[in-house]
């Protein structure tokens, strides 16, 4: 069994290569090429989440589980709000191939598949970036989405700027961004033209009137259905696409909340974003459209990841190889 830690499976990916192979799991996901049981979550009683995540894909034929802690009780202090570990099976014998850090794999690939979402459903010529929330997916959200447009802004609302200066200064993005922080999330989406809520809110903070022609929203932080970054209301106004219809409709809190109060029908999605890359449900049709992108997560980005890291490591004698 092959370990790698998350220094090292840092080291490893760079944005493109990941962006690359989150597009490979989304195609597998539309294709119906992968087994994806809907993701399992144990509340905690002084907070936070144990989750867990099987899955298998059918190129390359491999299998696993991600098991994650989710602490957003932890945005501010040394520890991650995202730790956890992944294993990673061979698909003929059960093999055990590889345990992998899966928070930095999730940090990673969730970032990855916002920049791919933003790559396809984002206008060409948009330039300012919006991201509400400002733990670790911020940060990854901010320097992945550099990869797929030129930006000349970033923003980020802070519950304290008092934060802004050392979370900028860790950005590895291009000298020529500027950068700037807020605390209103109104002000910070006024101008706008990309946005990504990463947020632990339990209840919307993107309103209806916060939306603009030509806006591109890729919705990250709420994973269960229990929360929602977006009001009900705004949802008519937008194109909105998945990750997994499956996943989305027990899970995104807006979209089962939309359904319940009327506001949307069972056909309001557009499509899953693995259906716009094959070419069978177009994204974005006009300028002034505005695009919803619902990410959850499914366990198919985790396993192409994971199998790449493992290939890799092998062919490179990365890693601690241990007998099991």
């Amino acid at each position: 069994m092959r370990v790698l830690d998350g220094r090292q499976i840092g080291a490893m990916l760079d944005w493109d290569t990941t962006i690359g192979l989150v597009a490979q799991a989304m195609r597998l996901v539309s294709e119906n090429e992968t087994i994806a049981p809907l993701r399992w979550g144990m509340h905690m009683p002084a907070g936070g989440m144990l989750g867990m995540m099987p899955g298998y894909i059918a190129r390359p034929a491999c299998f696993g589980i991600k098991v994650v802690n989710i602490m957003p009780a932890n945005e501010g202090t040394p520890y991650s709000s995202h730790s956890g570990c992944m294993l990673l099976f061979d698909a003929e014998h059960g093999q055990t191939l590889a345990m992998l850090d899966a928070g930095v794999i999730t940090a990673l690939r969730t970032a990855a598949a916002s920049a791919l979402a933003t790559d396809l459903l984002a206008r060409d010529d948009a330039e300012v970036l919006t991201v509400v929330g400002s733990g670790e997916q911020a940060a990854a959200h901010a320097e992945a989405l550099c990869a797929v447009r030129n930006l000349r802004e970033i923003r980020v609302c802070f519950r304290d700027t008092g934060r802004a200066g050392h979370f900028f200064e860790a950005l590895r993005v291009p000298d020529s961004v500027a950068m700037r922080a807020f605390c209103d999330t109104g002000a910070a989406l006024e101008g706008a033209d990309v946005v990504c809520a990463v947020t632990s809110s339990p209840t919307p903070v993107i309103d209806e009137h916060m939306l603009a022609p030509g806006m591109h929203l890729n919705l990250v932080g709420a994973c269960t259905r229990d929360r929602q970054e977006i009001t009900t209301a705004a949802l008519p106004l937008c194109r909105y696409f998945l990750d997994s219809r499956a996943s989305a409709w027990d899970q995104a809190g807006e979209l089962c909340a939309g359904l319940e109060q009327g506001v949307i029908s069972d056909t309001f999605p557009r499509g899953e974003i693995g259906e716009v890359l094959l070419g069978t449900v177009s994204g974005r049709r006009q300028q002034s459209d505005i695009t919803v992108y619902r990410s959850l997560g499914v366990a198919a980005q985790d396993l192409v990841v994971a199998q790449y890291l493992y290939e890799r490591a092998v062919q490179d004698n990365l890693g601690t190889e241990i007998p099991f």
